[in-house]
């Protein structure tokens, strides 16, 4: 019982150990994500941007996606493919991709190609916060 309570103790000291460790490398990121934030933030207005966390850390990736309101002719040719779709889920889903694309203020194109390899449907998540960025909250 000794040689498995022991076992048991060292696999359990390698977890802590190990996510201890993504932890630190996790916070290190985001302090230098808060670093784009902020500034975007300040740029756009805190109102017209939307951070998406993503919900696990990959080292060398950001922790998160800053999403900006889109603008007013890349949203007007949303809108229009949505009509010319006629309902086809694949067109108003490339409608929605096209949007978000537009809409992606951090990271860069590089480096957000690599998380969407991560991710594969962060895009849709962004596609879907660029267009609550350019509508209306509704009723009050």
């Amino acid at each position: 019982m000794t040689e498995e309570h022991d076992e048991v103790t060292a696999i359990e000291a390698r977890r802590t150990e190990r996510k201890a460790a993504i932890a630190k490398a996790r916070a290190e990121q985001w302090a230098k994500d808060l670093v784009r934030v902020d500034a975007l933030e300040q740029e756009l207005g805190d109102d017209r941007v939307h951070v998406l966390k993503m919900p696990s850390f990959v080292a060398g990736l950001p922790t998160v996606v800053v999403v900006k309101t889109p603008s007013k002719p890349h949203f007007e040719r949303f809108r229009q493919m949505v009509r010319k779709s006629k309902g086809d889920s694949i067109a108003i889903g490339t409608a929605q991709e096209m949007l978000g694309e537009t809409c992606v203020a951090y990271p860069e194109k590089e480096v957000y190609e690599r998380m969407r390899a991560e991710w594969p449907a962060i895009h849709d998540n962004v596609g879907l916060e660029a267009i609550r960025l350019g509508e209306a909250e509704g009723k009050g």
